[in-house]
């Protein structure tokens, strides 16, 4: 009987709900073993008041997720790390971990001793040459109250990560990266996040206040929906943005008497083209940032993840608006799933996407 690979259970913390997910792998693929979403009672603003509303969610989960072991990996909140880039040149007889900690200093919004720090992205050192490192922080105190709700749910924190690192993760599992950077996008309910990367190392990575919620809100405003309704989600997945909305297609723009009304297509389009653009303004923004800091210009693709496969034809729009080849990527066809699992994602599996990307996380010693 072969033997599958134990992994430890991956936990994502949204603001509003907890995905968990814990992997198998038999040879070199992966398998699906348990998986769980909880929502939360409050949305989660601050760690330590919410801890309550998190102990209970994590017992609830511990109890009825099926998981095996009490091993665990988290993500911290997105909304409670604080990245940024740095460049500096050592100084003689200076460490890079010493230059680190002058260009950190200088630029977080806490004092040195209350941050808890990493790099996972850096140039390859050369002597007089500037170094390029991405720093992500979190409080010290937002660390220790997230481990210490773990350990009194009954779980044994192993590691903690970061939502942009296992998309990276994820991706470099599903895709293959070339040397010519590639981008990805990680739509959320509130918060969203670009990270842009080759075969050597991070180049830039941004998350910003922008996510299903926002198109959603536009179609419930402008079609008279209540936010309770699932309409404007599932107009969103029948009909969603497109490439060229002519105002001609349009009567005046203005919503029909009957939301299903088979024009419909284009008056949605033309509801949430303003919302998709801002997400369009994100990626000109990164892009311009690498452009002008690495003086990179090819990009070889974006690839979407998360809620994006809500909003159809998110991929194609900006495609054309970026001119750079975008898809949205299907992860059950690079997973294997437990037959009882399947309904669980039989509609859709990307609110656990980022949580597979964690799960996937090797601890050395299980």
């Amino acid at each position: 009987m072969m033997q599958t690979k134990k992994y430890p259970i991956a936990f994502d913390i949204g603001f509003h709900d907890i995905h968990a997910l814990q992997l198998g792998k038999s040879r070199d693929r992966f398998s699906i073993q348990s998986m769980f979403h909880q929502k939360l009672e409050k949305d989660l603003t601050d760690i330590k008041q919410s801890s309550p509303d998190l102990i209970e969610a994590l017992k609830i989960i511990k109890k009825q997720g099926r998981f095996k072991g009490n091993r665990a990996v988290i993500h911290i909140p997105a909304h409670k790390v604080f990245s940024f880039p740095i460049e500096f040149v050592l100084n003689k007889d200076e460490t890079m971990e010493e230059a680190i900690i002058r260009e950190v200093e200088q630029n977080l919004p806490y004092p040195l001793e209350e941050a808890v720090i990493d790099y996972p992205s850096m140039t390859s050192s050369i002597p007089k040459k500037p170094q390029k490192v991405i720093i992500v922080s979190v409080h010290r105190s937002d660390v220790e109250e997230i481990l210490m709700v773990f350990k009194k749910a009954g779980f044994r924190p192993d590691a903690l990560d970061f939502r942009p690192v296992s998309s990276i993760r994820l991706h470099q599992y599903l895709a293959q990266v070339s040397d010519d950077p590639s981008v990805i996008c990680y739509v959320g309910r509130e918060e969203s996040s670009v990270q842009i990367f080759n075969n050597d190392r991070i180049l830039a990575m941004n998350k910003f206040p922008w996510g299903l919620d926002r198109v959603i809100e536009k179609l419930n405003v402008n079609l008279g929906f209540k936010e309770t309704t699932a309409n404007a989600r599932d107009l969103l997945k029948q009909h969603g943005i497109r490439v060229n909305t002519s105002a001609k297609t349009i009567k005046a723009a203005q919503p029909p008497d009957d939301p299903y009304d088979s024009n419909i297509g284009p008056v949605v389009s033309r509801i949430i083209t303003p919302t998709i653009e801002e997400l369009v303004f994100e990626f000109h923004k990164i892009l311009g940032y690498i452009r002008n800091k690495e003086g990179i210009h090819k990009i070889n693709d974006i690839s979407f993840y998360g809620a994006a496969s809500m909003i159809t034809g998110l991929d194609h729009y900006i495609q054309n608006r970026m001119n750079i080849p975008a898809k949205t990527i299907n992860i059950l066809d690079h997973f294997d799933i437990k037959p009882d699992l399947s309904a669980m994602v039989s509609n859709d599996i990307t609110p656990f996407a980022a949580a597979l990307g964690l799960a996937m996380r090797e601890i050395s010693w299980l």
